[in-house]
């Protein structure tokens, strides 16, 4: 019966992200026949669609690369096998976490998971949370995509890359200077945790066979069938969730994306080319906030945040746009309700204030080494 039920979750789940992306797309269709009016009003909405179209055709390629890539690590690559490799040490932990971010070509709706049973499973919440927060900054989809999208400054690919380092390091030791000494994972996620353990403990024992005289004989070729289709089973199970996790993924990330894209194309085009006065000097704390806050509510793939993240570049000053850049992958709306709907109401509260302090603090300081 549960079976059942969580069967039918996942297909209202994955309905209600295609109608999500249903309407988003009949919205933006409506725009599109509405363009000549509107601009007759004096409201350049083709200006906005062309400038939206532009950033959509560059960032589409590296959020589908980011998402086949995550649905294969996801489907192929067990957790088992990522969390083998974390030692128990909290500064090993660390540098074990750095460089599997590094590595992992995931954007930050896969972490989350990743997270969650990181922490089932023992590993120490520091080295956790460094993985948590540094992957979807560090990882290599990332660090192409925003050298792609800023060829004209390869700093900005840089700090990028530096200050996912710094700030994700930073939040990390504040889980060993203050350590959280209450529970982390929610009870329901740990419950469920043992009991799929047990279910999966239940199903291998009751796929074992107790020999018998009578077939000992056949056993050798018995086995050598089964294993055989179990593997062709395996395969086309993996191809078939692979699949899932891609179009489950396409059609939640696509309608954020897009919404990204078209306030990001009206503010290139409202704004004009040039960063007014009261965002420098002391306007830049406001356009930091500014760009968190945009950042957390657009909650865009952090595979293709650097795109849309260019056409804010003419009108923020490069801490601001950096903050979107560190700040986004690790904490929006998306990622709010997934480690909510995981973890402890007091965690999540507790590393999303420590993600916003040092974000912020962090790019204050950058441009206050930039106005030296």
């Amino acid at each position: 019966m549960s079976d059942v039920i969580q069967e039918g979750m996942r297909r209202t789940r994955r309905g209600f992200d295609f109608q999500r992306f249903l309407v988003t797309v009949l919205v933006i269709a409506m725009l599109i026949l509405a363009a000549p009016l509107l601009d007759a009003t004096g409201i350049p909405v083709s200006s906005i669609l062309s400038g939206a179209i532009g950033l959509l055709l560059q960032a589409f390629p590296f959020l589908l690369i980011g998402i086949l890539v995550s649905s294969g690590i996801e489907t192929f690559i067990t957790k088992d096998f990522i969390e083998r490799h974390f030692p128990r040490s909290t500064v090993g932990g660390m540098v074990i976490a750095l460089f599997a971010g590094l590595c992992t070509p995931v954007c930050d709706c896969a972490t989350v998971p990743v997270f969650a049973r990181m922490i089932h499973k023992g590993i120490p919440l520091p080295s956790a949370v460094v993985f948590l927060c540094a992957a979807p900054i560090i990882n290599p989809v990332v660090i192409w995509s925003t050298w792609f999208a800023f060829p004209d400054k390869p700093s900005m690919t840089i700090l990028r890359f530096v200050f996912g380092i710094i700030v994700s390091t930073i939040i990390g030791l504040s889980f060993v200077v203050l350590p959280h000494t209450q529970a982390v994972l929610r009870p329901l996620t740990d419950a469920s945790a043992v009991r799929m353990h047990d279910m999966h403990g239940m199903e291998g024992m009751e796929g074992m066979d107790t020999p018998s005289p009578s077939h000992e004989l056949d056993k050798d070729s018995l086995s050598d069938t089964r294993t055989r289709t179990h593997t062709r089973t395996r395969g086309w199970e993996g191809l078939r969730s692979f699949m899932q996790h891609a179009y489950h993924d396409m059609f939640q990330i696509v309608p954020y994306m897009l919404m990204g894209i078209m306030l990001a194309s009206c503010i290139r085009v409202l704004g004009g080319s040039n960063v007014p006065g009261w965002l420098q000097d002391r306007g830049s704390i406001i356009a930091i906030a500014f760009m968190m806050a945009l950042a957390f509510v657009s909650s865009l793939c952090s595979s293709s945040d650097a795109v849309i993240a260019r056409g804010f570049g003419t009108m923020f000053p490069v801490p601001a746009v950096l903050g979107f850049l560190v700040f986004g992958p690790i904490l929006d709306v998306k990622n709010i309700l997934m480690l909510r709907a995981m973890f402890s109401k007091r965690f999540v509260l507790r590393l999303a204030l420590t993600t916003i302090v040092v974000c912020f603090i962090a790019m204050v300081v950058l441009a206050g080494i930039m106005r030296l």
